[in-house]
């Protein structure tokens, strides 16, 4: 046809330049042109103009081309992707990388903002490597290293030993690898994160069918990951760890492993915990006296009675908003019990096949597809200021900062704009308190949901539970065939089910217990008098911005180092000190207090907020200053022996 050339891509298919055009318009034209200049060194391109755009209301911000420009950019690009390949520089060095990333925003960068930022844009083949020092030394006899889980931690800490030649092993309590995707099964599971920064750095552009995956999907990705990287050959399945007591004077941990062939004594240099922070499900004791079907989201098995039934969904987290659709799309009844609303927000492409243009620009244009994951980070970097009170905004009258409030604004015409209709629900589903104060929830159909006449929104506190129905406080005794509690997960259970017992002789619990205000760690990692231990996904870990992959990584690369010093040390022992422990700590609640998360109006009903009214999930730092606390492994915060 006319027009048709033959250009390298999938399968190196011939495409049109109708096709191309179509690839430009749907492109993200501001990371192409960057990717364009890298390959061309066409100065016109780094010199087009820039306009910035508040997004999602506020909470990201957009760096665009100029419209003026936009004709212009893609007609370079058309003629660059309609001529011959050619040859480009593969990696480019640390100047170019951030005169590149300066070229995308127009800002100029910190070196703290460029350490941050240069392994997101991905060039090299394993961003986020920890190497030895020199060269490889022996590692000592039977060393060997304990990880706790099969789910992206896991396998991100397993790759970096597997690339030091370190040996380990992964002991998995369930018959699969994945974690929550693989204990997750319930209608509509999917990742809220889009696949392009829900993929490690070193296994980018895997073609993903979908904008936000499937559960399923997301499995297969990290079984190819743990697969090429040399990993999965070392996990033992079915195998769950029941116990653990350091050794002071061997200097090593004595697990006690529960497997198929009954439980056995292994012995480990280092444990890693990757036990996940979303693995233990959140039982309600109300429930107990029920004597029809129940069933916690995380424990479905797709074998329940949902056709023509009268349902409960009790939870509208994003467990409950995803399989709402699905369940009121088969239960003849669906009552959803809502104690507290959320502000739930929309997602572009959420549920939406990735366009062939797409798939195909990405493989065919150099550069393009770290431009891609790298824009897309660094547009979300403004949610950070959403979260901060702002005193001086305060102080004319505004609730949290003048970007809170205008994110409150847009989620509330949101929720107008979805149930107007019916002014009933409007006060019922806007919430008090401010928004990013709990976990911003994304709209998988939710608000449709609630708008089908055989669906009700319960707001009345349930009272009881009996064998067939639920009471509410209002009186209201409604008949139920099925439970489904989206009731989401115990979050003070940090390396559980297993018990651990440091060198005092005292559990984690204990240990906490006795520092008090609940669980805690240094840098989300390691906790004093538990030597050889690391934590991943630890507590105050999450952080607060950029892709969860991402800091798998860098929470990997930390451990890694670690271990590299213990080595090339020759000590047996390594455990983080009182000092460091304590004064960082110190800092992380002072810095706790400015976060919208301590919320009054939320606090008593925030995950992230524990019974002792400190907040334990989230890092509190901005991911620039937490990422420079974790990049380089500080040996003097440890005792070595």
């Amino acid at each position: 046809m006319p027009g048709e050339v033959l250009l390298s891509g999938i399968g190196s298919e011939a495409v049109s330049e109708e096709f191309v055009q179509r690839a430009l318009d749907v492109a993200d034209l501001n990371a192409l042109r960057v990717a364009l200049y890298q390959a061309t060194g066409d100065e016109s391109l780094a010199n087009m103009r820039l306009r910035r755009m508040d997004a999602g209301g506020g909470s990201l911000i957009l760096i665009k081309v100029v419209e003026e420009d936009e004709p212009q950019l893609k007609r370079v690009a058309l003629e660059y992707l309609l001529s011959s390949p050619r040859e480009v520089e593969a990696r480019p060095n640390d100047d170019e990388i951030r005169h590149l990333m300066e070229t995308l925003t127009g800002d100029t960068l910190s070196d703290d903002d460029f350490a941050y930022r240069r392994d997101i844009v991905a060039f090299d083949e394993f961003p986020r490597a920890a190497w030895w020092t020199g060269a490889m030394p022996r590692i000592p006899d039977g060393f060997r290293v304990v990880i706790v889980g099969a789910g992206f931690n896991g396998v991100a800490v397993a790759v970096q030993f597997e690339r030091l030649g370190i040996p380990y092993v992964i002991f998995e309590r369930r018959s699969d690898l994945g974690g929550t995707w693989d204990i997750n099964s319930y209608p509509g599971v999917r990742v809220d994160t889009t696949n392009f920064i829900y993929q490690f750095s070193f296994e980018k552009n895997y073609p993903w069918a979908e904008y936000y995956s499937p559960a399923k999907d997301v499995q297969e990705y990290l079984r190819h990951v743990a697969k090429k990287h040399g990993v999965y050959e070392h996990i033992q399945f079915d195998h769950d760890v029941v116990q653990g007591d350091f050794d002071a004077q061997a200097g090593v941990w004595r697990l006690e492993v529960a497997g198929p062939g009954g439980r056995a004594a292994v012995e480990a240099n280092v444990v890693v915990a990757a036990s996940g922070l979303f693995s233990t499900p959140k039982k309600l004791e109300l429930l107990d006296n029920f004597r029809g079907q129940i069933v916690h989201s995380a424990e479905w098995t797709g074998t329940e009675e949902v056709d023509g039934r009268t349902v409960a969904v009790i939870g509208n987290g994003s467990t409950g908003v995803q399989l709402l659709s699905s369940v009121a799309s088969r239960a003849s009844r669906v009552h959803v019990f809502q104690r507290t609303p959320q502000w739930i927000a929309p997602r572009e492409r959420y549920g939406r096949p990735i366009e062939p243009e797409t798939r195909w620009l990405l493989d065919t244009m150099p550069f393009y597809a770290n431009w891609y994951v790298y824009s897309m980070l660094e547009m979300a970097l403004a949610t950070q200021l959403v979260q901060e009170f702002d005193p001086e905004w305060q102080s004319t009258g505004g609730i949290v900062s003048e970007r809170n409030d205008q994110f409150r604004a847009s989620l509330v015409k949101y929720i107008e704009s979805k149930v107007g209709d019916r002014p009933d629900l409007i006060e019922k589903l806007v919430p008090a308190y401010a928004p990013m104060a709990r976990r911003l929830v994304l709209d998988a159909g939710w608000y449709e949901s609630l708008l089908h006449d055989h669906v009700e929104l319960v707001t009345d506190a349930i009272a009881e539970v009996r064998e067939r129905s639920i009471v509410t406080t209002d009186g209201k005794d409604r008949p139920i065939d099925l439970i489904i509690a989206a009731t989401g997960f115990d979050l003070s259970k940090y390396a559980f089910p297993a018990v651990y017992r440091g060198a005092a002789g005292r559990t984690l619990e204990e240990t906490w217990e006795r520092i008090g205000g609940g669980p805690r760690a240094y840098l989300g990692t390691a906790v004093p008098d538990f030597p050889n231990f690391f934590m991943l996904y630890g507590p105050n870990s999450q952080p607060r911005s950029g892709s969860i992959i991402s800091w798998f990584e860098i929470w990997a690369h930390y451990v890694a180092q670690a271990v590299i010093t213990l080595i090339e040390g020759g000590f047996q022992s390594m455990a983080v000190r009182d000092e460091p422990f304590a004064d960082y700590n110190a800092r992380l609640d002072a810095e706790s207090q400015k976060m919208v998360w301590m919320d009054e109006a939320t606090a008593a009903r925030n995950y992230r907020i524990n019974q002792f009214g400190r907040q334990q999930i989230g890092s509190p730092f901005r991911v620039v200053d937490y990422f420079r606390l974790m990049n380089n492994f500080n040996s003097g915060d440890y005792d070595f022996r």
